[in-house]
């Protein structure tokens, strides 16, 4: 099995179909015009950051893997705007609060359990001013379990080929995925590269539980960055609450 240093090569072209164009106006849309302070939890290799630091938003951005962060590194080093740190989504701590935290690209569903998701949300609501903003996604149940399943993918462009092979858990609530890579580094010469993951399925209804319990209020979910309300076969959700003195919830 290759290093993960060898799989940050070819993340972007991974996850090359994303919108971050949608998904950065939609954040930025959430926020208001005095918050220019954000925290970005689980960077990777920086596709959201780099679009809001050319936006003029001050960014502290951190990642577990340091090899994610080499390449949002090289991506971001002109931009005076970015700070980029080597912490964990459930132990960070940051000399400072924020105006907003986010989290991207399914970085909770990377949370193995419901405590280390219930630490990320304190630690969120420990990192922001009074009235900032949490704003995160998850892949959904109904993606999870209708989309993925138990499925294999083939993918094939001019340098990378990958099978991706999934397994779900129903019982432990979780998949896990074997991404054999095949990366063309020269002539007809490839360089193998296996990638195993796994990720929590989590429901929306769990995670308004364990942001109740951070004293999270106005939890509102929507549909994959767009201003459409969260429904039974959203493949993403993303929520944005508001930190605030007095919860409202129920």
């Amino acid at each position: 099995m290759k290093s993960y240093e060898e799989f940050s090569e070819i993340y972007d072209a991974l996850i090359d179909d994303i919108d971050y164009n949608r998904w950065v106006n939609f954040i930025m849309d959430k926020l208001n015009d005095k918050s220019r302070n954000i925290l970005e939890a689980a960077c990777g290799t920086g596709n959201v950051t780099i679009k809001l630091a050319q936006n003029d938003y001050n960014i502290t951005a951190f990642d577990l893997s340091q090899e994610m962060l080499v390449k949002a590194y090289l991506k971001l080093k002109k931009y005076n705007n970015v700070r980029l740190l080597n912490q964990n989504m459930i132990n960070f701590q940051i000399d400072k609060k924020f105006d907003a935290v986010i989290c991207c690209c399914d970085g909770v569903n990377y949370l193995k359990n419901e405590e280390e998701a219930l630490n990320f949300f304190n630690l969120a609501y420990m990192h922001l001013k009074e009235d900032g903003i949490l704003i995160f996604d998850i892949s959904t149940f109904y993606k999870y379990i209708h989309i993925l399943g138990n499925e294999t993918f083939v993918y094939d462009n001019d340098n990378i080929f990958y099978v991706w092979e999934n397994k779900i858990d129903k019982s432990k609530m979780k998949i896990d995925m074997e991404i054999n890579f095949f990366n063309k580094i020269k002539n007809s010469s490839y360089e193998r590269i296996i990638e195993i993951q796994s990720q929590k399925i989590y429901t929306v209804d769990k995670m308004k539980q364990l942001l109740n319990k951070a004293n999270f209020n106005k939890i509102v979910v929507y549909d994959n960055y767009c201003e459409k309300p969260y429904n039974d076969v959203s493949e993403r959700a993303v929520f944005c609450c508001q930190k605030s003195e007095y919860n409202t919830n129920n």
